[in-house]
């Protein structure tokens, strides 16, 4: 698959932003010296991490050479790495005061074992914190998932996304298999769009990638044709010509 876009995936960063800023502000500040933060992107969430945490030693990560750049360019004070977090962690020698993912895990394979692993990245009494799209409850991936099925679809998309994500109670197994402390919420944004392009281009930046990227260019607008139809079906327009664009999210911190 290609490498990210940071310029598409930036076109809603004070959206992507919001389930940050929570899962940051649901860790205590206490001492803190160090934070790595997995899956970093462009460094939104890494910013709000180095103001969260003034005092820490903030360290980005992520496998994206464009991520990374757009990172650097924007948080010039803040260290960043490229890691592949599927395969690398155990690369990593030095222990963190927070392990934070902000909407990256749901890209790697094997949950049980990865969150295992970064708890493994922790001080005792640090705090692994973690935030997750809930792609089974989001009508979105539901669309994107029944065309890639569908016979006018099926033998162009033959490479099918793999959801990786865990049920909630598969989540609490593992983590209670790892400390008794540990939270689990789940909080749906309503978040404001203007047109049902504007949910397009908001999928372009991440869940469209694994589909656009194995069609043609004539085929990708014929593809994003069909899912624009999809969309209209389920997502109404308000009165004011607004639509309402609700996405869950789920979290968990776990202390060590």
């Amino acid at each position: 698959m290609a490498d990210w876009s940071a310029a598409q995936y930036s076109k809603f960063k004070m959206e992507r932003t919001l389930p940050a800023i929570d899962l940051a502000n649901a860790i205590p500040c206490g001492n803190v010296r160090s934070v790595l933060d997995i899956g970093c992107g462009i460094g939104n969430s890494t910013a709000v991490l180095a103001k969260r945490f003034p005092n820490a030693q903030i360290t980005g990560a992520d496998n994206s050479e464009d991520m990374l750049a757009a990172a650097r360019k924007e948080n010039p004070g803040i260290s960043f790495l490229k890691l592949d977090a599927e395969t690398e962690l155990d690369s990593i020698k030095e222990r963190f005061d927070v392990v934070f993912s902000n909407a990256c895990i749901q890209w790697i394979p094997n949950h049980r074992a990865l969150l295992k692993n970064m708890f493994s990245l922790l001080r005792d009494g640090g705090v692994l914190a973690i935030q997750i799209p809930q792609q089974s409850k989001h009508p979105v991936h539901k669309i994107l998932q029944s065309l890639s099925e569908s016979e006018k679809w099926c033998d162009k998309l033959t490479e099918k996304r793999v959801y990786h994500n865990l049920t909630e109670d598969e989540y609490y197994d593992t983590l209670s298999a790892l400390t008794e402390q540990f939270r689990i919420w789940e909080t749906t944004y309503f978040f404001t769009m203007p047109s049902h392009e504007s949910i397009v281009e908001w999928y372009k930046g991440t869940g469209l990638r694994p589909y656009l990227a194995q069609l043609s260019a004539d085929d990708q607008k014929k593809y994003l044709d069909d899912v624009m139809h999809r969309l209209k079906e389920i997502y109404p327009v308000q009165k004011n010509g607004k639509i309402i664009f609700r996405f869950p999210r789920l979290f968990f911190t776990a202390q060590k």
